[in-house]
């Protein structure tokens, strides 16, 4: 049984010359910026039984405060994402990057990038410098990719504002990066961004960090921050894809099943981010706390489906 991975990452080279001129050897992650080439993913790839890999650009992601630097590195990166995909139609497709918050430039590359060889969506941060999705100043851009029926990936990126003096030693993936991948996704349901642009396939990271546990908290305070709007939000929860990258086993993965639709569970890698001997192993623990009927959905099925793949097997 081969795999789709819907969240795996490259570094291109235009988004590499970016943390160099920055000198960000340690990302926003409180990580080293890891190896990687089209190679070594190919070489993964092949070690963790993944047949078809979907790579985006990971945290930071592009704009460090220069509109213009930003809207060129991300299209230089879609470029990149294609060339590979052109390469190895088989093997790789892409996210397309979109330089938000500038939402003139984001609307021009969403359209540029959906003609590229290998795009199958878009990853964007969960905000840019303190733009959250679900802001107001983005609808451009959600109208945008609501006309393309895109599928998008969202993605943890350092908060806009984290209290001092508490865990200040403890890496933002830990634990910030749930906290922000709940903050944009909560920020969209209030907002009724599901339900206002409802051609876009959002995928939520990480099984949905911490939204399985808040969201019978959410909805009965929903009211106070929807203009006193009836919210639906665990129907709203529902409309969303979810992949399964990260540590879901043991605990995870059982909040997650209660949520999510079947159909919309996503196997994930994270690589390089996750190091692929620690991939090997939850791919391991994964498969083997999947209920039976759900291995081969969420290994390949639901993905293909998603993503208008023929299964696994048959490309």
């Amino acid at each position: 049984m081969g795999k789709i991975d819907v969240h795996a990452h490259y570094l291109p080279p235009a988004y590499r010359e970016m943390l160099a001129r920055r000198g960000l050897t340690i990302l926003d992650g409180g990580f080293p910026v890891p190896d990687w080439s089209v190679e070594a993913h190919l070489s993964a790839m092949e070690e963790l039984d993944v047949d078809f890999s979907v790579m985006s650009v990971s945290s930071p992601h592009v704009y460090m405060g220069d509109d213009a630097e930003a809207a060129e590195v991300a299209s230089a990166c879609n470029d990149f994402g294609s060339e590979c995909a052109t390469e190895r139609p088989k093997k790789l497709a892409f996210f397309g990057c979109l330089p938000t918050p500038d939402v003139d430039a984001a609307v021009a590359e969403a359209q540029r990038c959906a003609e590229l060889t290998g795009c199958k969506g878009f990853c964007l941060p969960t905000n840019s410098r303190g733009t959250y999705l679900g802001d107001a100043r983005l609808d451009p851009l959600m109208a945008k990719l609501d006309e393309l029926g895109a599928i998008v990936l969202i993605h943890p990126t350092e908060p806009s504002a984290v209290p001092s003096g508490v865990c200040e030693t403890v890496p933002f993936p830990m634990m910030e990066f749930f906290f922000d991948t709940c903050r944009a996704v909560v920020n969209l349901v209030v907002k009724s961004l599901p339900e206002r642009y409802p051609n876009i396939k959002w995928i939520v990271p990480h099984a949905g960090a911490y939204l399985p546990i808040i969201c019978d908290r959410i909805a009965p305070m929903s009211k106070m921050v929807a203009g006193g709007r009836d919210i639906d939000v665990e129907a709203s929860l529902k409309r969303f894809y979810y992949d399964l990258a990260g540590t879901v086993v043991p605990k995870q993965l059982g909040c997650i099943l209660d949520l999510a639709e079947k159909e919309r569970l996503l196997y994930a890698s994270d690589y390089p981010f996750t190091p692929l001997a620690l991939d090997v192993r939850l791919a391991k623990l994964l498969d083997a706390a999947l209920p039976e009927d759900l291995r081969a959905p969420v290994a390949y099925g639901n993905a293909c489906a998603l993503l208008g793949l023929p299964e696994a097997g048959k490309r």
